[in-house]
């Protein structure tokens, strides 16, 4: 049993997949506090939150301070400001859209994580690793395509959460083997309630009894996400591991359904067996397609 328990924590898609499932859970949480407060004061106070959860538990582990200023200073700051702004925009879009479409459109960014992995990271990419990607899109675009129109801010905003936390997710690559997860995500955290600060104060909004439970949560999920996306990349490559986001979207249908009342319409059943499809494809190439030819 602790072998096999080893196994599964340095399994970086399934990781990633408990990633997915945590974000879901945050990103319905994050909706329902934005009904009462502002989006840029969500992220601002699930940054605190979630500074405070982080801290206390490296001290509480017996860790020392210093350890928390990370030794790779400028990547960390690089992926903090990425990933800080495609949460601001993550959460001002998921408060126009349904919980699956928002992270549909957010769990874009592997696309984009496939296009810079080859060159900013080195990584090959064999010509059966791409196969799954037009499967996936299409899913994705039948799922769009009964709740988005030509010009929607909020679905453009989700996705340019995409486009930035690609580039946040290849520094991850970058930093998972060179510093301890905690340290990436107290970045990103810090870095999130620095940009969310003076947006929030334009229209502050003091939270009540219920929306403080709603911040907690979303502090406490996007937290534990976070550090589990951290270690994922460290067992897997850019691309394999950011496709499996993909799943998130599926979550975040059942809270939308759970919550809201809100049934998938048959082209977002459609689009979601589509995108399964896809995942279930891509993980069954295992590690083999890492050492085929890549494309040049």
């Amino acid at each position: 049993m602790p072998e096999r328990f080893a196994r599964l924590r340095s399994n970086g898609m399934l990781l990633m997949g408990l990633a997915a499932l945590l974000f879901s859970g945050m990103a319905a949480l994050a909706k329902l506090a934005a009904q009462r407060v502002p989006s840029a004061e969500v992220v601002l106070f699930r940054s605190l939150l979630g500074a405070l959860l982080l801290v206390g538990w490296h001290l509480a582990r017996g860790g020392r301070p210093a350890a928390l200023l990370g030794t790779h200073r400028g990547l960390l700051a690089l992926r903090g400001a990425l990933g800080g702004l495609a949460v601001l925009l993550f959460f001002y879009g998921l408060a126009g859209l349904s919980v699956a479409d928002g992270l549909l459109l957010n769990n874009c960014s592997p696309l984009f994580v496939l296009a810079l992995s080859g060159p900013l990271l080195g990584e090959r990419i064999a010509r059966r690793q791409l196969l799954p990607v037009p499967l996936c899109v299409v899913g994705v675009l039948l799922v769009l395509r009964p709740s988005l129109e030509v010009v929607n801010w909020p679905g453009v905003a989700a996705l340019g959460s995409a486009a930035l936390a690609a580039g946040a997710y290849v520094c991850v690559r970058k930093l998972a083997r060179a510093e301890q997860a905690l340290v990436v995500v107290l970045y990103y955290t810090l870095a999130s309630g620095l940009l969310a600060a003076p947006v929030a104060a334009l229209d502050f909004a003091w939270p009540d009894g219920p929306t403080w439970l709603a911040l907690a949560g979303v502090a406490g999920l996007g937290i534990g996400a976070q550090l589990l996306l951290t270690v994922a990349y460290r067992h897997d490559t850019a691309g394999r591991v950011a496709m499996v986001g993909y799943a998130g979207p599926v979550f975040g249908a059942g809270w939308d359904l759970v919550l809201w009342g809100a049934a998938p319409t048959p082209w977002s059943a459609a689009g979601a067996a589509l995108v399964i499809s896809g995942l279930l494809w891509l993980h069954a190439q295992g590690r083999a397609v890492e050492s085929r030819p890549a494309l040049r």
